[in-house]
């Protein structure tokens, strides 16, 4: 229902308060019509902002493919790091284990064929030195003694061995040598 002129008139109101009345209504419509059209004007904000939404959302479809993908990239880089670093213990290993071969005596010719067959999984290298050194060069001295040189002293060569008397008996004593050797030079 409006509110209309001739509704007031016939409720016995005064013609100077119908149009303040009036005045007062026109100014609380208009201020609901703003509002309505500033909430309208939210309203297609929003859809607006929805709609951008559902084609992010699109968009992102493919973001937990991306996130595999790095996902899986950190896993290379990490395997990657672990191999490096496992590659150079090895090489410590096995440059311990050379000096522990050299140590034990083994000919340093042989120690790459050594190292070569030798298994190292056993080894293992705390604080840059083999665990249980001793043991293990003891072992090394048992399994390896073909590559182990033996050092031997010979004596001297003589370059002029003594002549043979031809079947005579030897001297007794070294005075009748030495004569026996000076009347041969007469």
């Amino acid at each position: 229902m409006a509110l209309t002129r001739k509704m007031l008139e016939a409720m016995g109101i005064e013609n100077e308060k119908i149009d303040q009345i009036i005045e007062m209504h026109v100014e609380s419509i208009d201020g609901l019509k703003a509002e309505r059209d500033r909430y309208k004007e939210g309203a297609d904000k929003a859809e607006g902002l929805r709609k951008q939404l559902d084609e992010a959302k699109k968009a992102g479809e493919g973001a937990g493919e991306y996130e595999e993908k790095y996902k899986a990239k950190c896993k290379e880089l990490d395997d990657y790091k672990a191999k490096v670093d496992g590659e150079a213990a090895e090489r410590e290993k096995r440059g311990l284990y050379r000096e522990l071969l050299a140590g034990a005596g083994v000919d340093p010719k042989r120690i790459d064929t050594v190292l070569k067959v030798s298994d190292l999984s056993g080894v293992t290298v705390k604080d840059g030195a083999i665990e249980g050194a001793e043991d293990l060069t003891e072992s090394i001295k048992s399994d390896w003694s073909d590559f182990i040189a033996v050092k031997t002293t010979q004596g001297a060569t003589v370059p002029n061995p003594p002549k043979s008397t031809g079947g005579a008996a030897a001297p007794k004593n070294l005075r009748e040598a030495l004569h026996q050797r000076y009347e041969n030079k007469e």
